[in-house]
């Protein structure tokens, strides 16, 4: 079921009903155009995400007959559920659990489940993110279906990490044929190759699906590798599938 862009519909995972009031009462209060809806554990998570489509989903790390991180791997998993933003009621964050999510943004851990600061400082993360002042200044962009990010040799500025969606990266042979040269999936890097060759972009890429990107001037990125330990973990990874890639073309 399709939502509105401006609708903001919540899934409170939790098998804690006192939690539940509070949660929705809070979300009430500070998201406009909100729906609250509740479950308790994978079955019913997963009826409701197929009948109201949430935009948030608020989960507990335990719940009564199981445990939500297992349930937040089996949301991840679905294709359908890429515009889902996770917030994970943990006393403790393992970022390393869900790398590529925590790294573009999607999944966050609440450590102080019972202040309502802090729970509303999650939700400004999804529904209004901020700029960061400065070099490290990061903006939210958004591309539709076919839309380019940017073309083969274009002069590089910007990195981006893949906050949702789907991309696809191609280069042109002399006779115009269209040689696919790989995917880009959630939580990876995308344009930074601009950064470390100081070369023209090297291949065309655009969105396969609707993807939201986080923009880095590339001037910041060596303070993205310094500073934001899970944002650097994404940056190896993607280095690491690449390679791999290149290995296995080679190899045959």
């Amino acid at each position: 079921m399709a939502r509105g862009d401006d609708k903001n519909t919540c899934l409170v995972v939790s098998g804690d009903k006192t939690r539940i009031t509070r949660y929705t009462e809070i979300l009430n209060r500070h998201l406009s155009n909100c729906s609250v809806f509740h479950a308790a554990d994978w079955f019913d998570t997963k009826y409701k995400i197929d009948n109201v489509l949430p935009k948030i989903m608020l989960i507990d790390e335990y719940l009564p007959k199981g445990s939500g991180l297992e349930v937040v791997s089996k949301v991840l998993k679905e294709k359908n559920n890429d515009n889902i933003s996770i917030i994970i009621m943990s006393y403790v964050a393992d970022h390393d659990l869900f790398p590529n999510e925590t790294a573009s943004g999607r999944v966050q851990f609440l450590t102080e489940p019972e202040r309502e600061g802090a729970l509303v400082e999650c939700l400004s993360r999804i529904v209004a993110p901020k700029k960061e002042e400065g070099p490290s200044q990061y903006t939210l962009r958004h591309l539709s279906a076919g839309d380019v990010l940017f073309q083969e040799g274009e002069s590089p500025q910007l990195a981006y990490i893949v906050k949702n969606g789907q991309l696809r990266a191609y280069s042109e042979s002399e006779s115009g044929e269209r040689i696919t040269l790989g995917e880009i999936k959630s939580g990876e890097f995308v344009g930074e190759m601009g950064h470390f060759m100081h070369e023209p972009r090297s291949a065309t890429v655009e969105a396969v699906t609707d993807v939201d990107l986080i923009e880095i001037p590339l001037n910041a990125l060596d303070n993205v590798i310094f500073s934001r330990p899970s944002w650097a973990r994404a940056l190896v990874k993607t280095l690491a599938q690449r390679l791999k890639r290149a290995n296995k073309a080679l190899t045959g």
